[in-house]
């Protein structure tokens, strides 16, 4: 978990549709005063994956929703330790 973990599972969860890296990365930056750059949201990308927040549907290139268990980290019911 870095510093654009949270925004990513916020922007996913918000925008309830499925999302390609490029996407998150120029979204953040429009929104965040200081949003983490493209290599950052790239690099936390897998890691979420991982731990299952996120998972990737097949197309052309990977397109990112949160999980279930994303939307219960962000509602505080899980804990990074937990993950």
């Amino acid at each position: 978990m870095n510093k654009a973990s949270i925004p990513v599972l916020e922007l996913l969860d918000e925008s309830g549709v499925a999302l390609p890296a490029q996407t998150i990365s120029l979204n953040l930056d429009r929104v965040l005063s200081q949003g983490p750059s493209r290599t950052t949201v790239y690099r936390t990308l897998e890691p979420l994956e991982q731990h299952g927040l996120i998972e990737h549907v097949t197309g052309d290139s990977k397109h990112y929703v949160i999980t279930d268990k994303g939307k219960q980290f962000l509602a505080g019911e899980l804990r990074a330790s937990d993950l």
